[in-house]
């Protein structure tokens, strides 16, 4: 017999089922990253270089400047100014709050669901777990371009909550069976928007951070002044 009794693991009419997933899932994914993180044998290094060079980029942000200093020019002695590392704060701020408000939320279910002794209270410990990792992650490694593990975090998240929310309509609709509480619809949707949000702010972030010898103004505008 398994977690959810005799239900099939890809048996969606199964509120246990649609709970182990979205538990599982970000879990999955948080382990995965500590996983890649951990010191890899450098014959496992070359086999990772090996996959992963159809996805590294031809030229770089780096080398691309480094060709236009050449063809504008300059000498090769000069100094090239390093990149900036600033990070705004704002956005480390908003990554940690929301991910320590969500801990904190996820572990107060689960224990609410060891008081009352609900099936499978494990799973809300789960997805506290996850959104620690999205707590500890902008400050152990603040960066200034995407962080895509965060990403995908958030992404299997949102798809999670989403499975979750239209169980809950597949329920009444089709079973007959009453909604959950006030309490944890509202919970469901604050936990749709505060994902959504953090996947825009995530998106919106730059891919690359030019050096100070580039014109950020001169970036988009000498894009579309290119001749086609």
């Amino acid at each position: 017999m398994g977690i959810c009794g005799d239900y099939g693991p890809l048996d969606f009419r199964s509120s246990c089922i649609r709970a182990s997933w979205s538990a599982f899932l970000p879990t999955a994914v948080v382990f995965g990253l500590c996983l890649v993180a951990l010191p890899i044998p450098k014959p496992a290094r070359r086999a990772f270089s090996i996959l992963g060079s159809p996805f590294k980029p031809f030229v770089t942000l780096q080398e691309a400047e480094a060709l236009d200093v050449k063809a504008l020019g300059v000498e090769e002695e000069e100094e090239v100014p390093e990149l900036p590392t600033f990070v705004p704060l704002w956005r480390t701020v908003l990554f940690v709050f929301v991910g320590i408000v969500e801990c904190f939320c996820w572990t107060a279910a689960g224990a609410y669901g060891l008081y009352n002794h609900n099936d499978n209270p494990i799973f809300p410990f789960l997805v506290a777990l996850s959104w620690l990792y999205t707590a500890i992650r902008p400050i152990a490694r603040p960066a200034a371009t995407p962080p895509y593990g965060l990403f995908a975090i958030y992404l299997v998240l949102f798809i999670t909550s989403i499975l979750q929310i239209g169980g809950f309509l597949f329920d009444h609709g089709v079973s007959g069976l009453p909604y959950p509480s006030t309490l944890s619809l509202v919970a469901h949707d604050f936990n749709l928007l505060a994902i959504l949000l953090l996947l825009i702010l995530t998106v919106n972030m730059p891919l690359a951070v030019p050096s100070s010898r580039v014109n950020k103004k001169e970036i988009v505008s000498d894009t579309y002044a290119q001749p086609h």
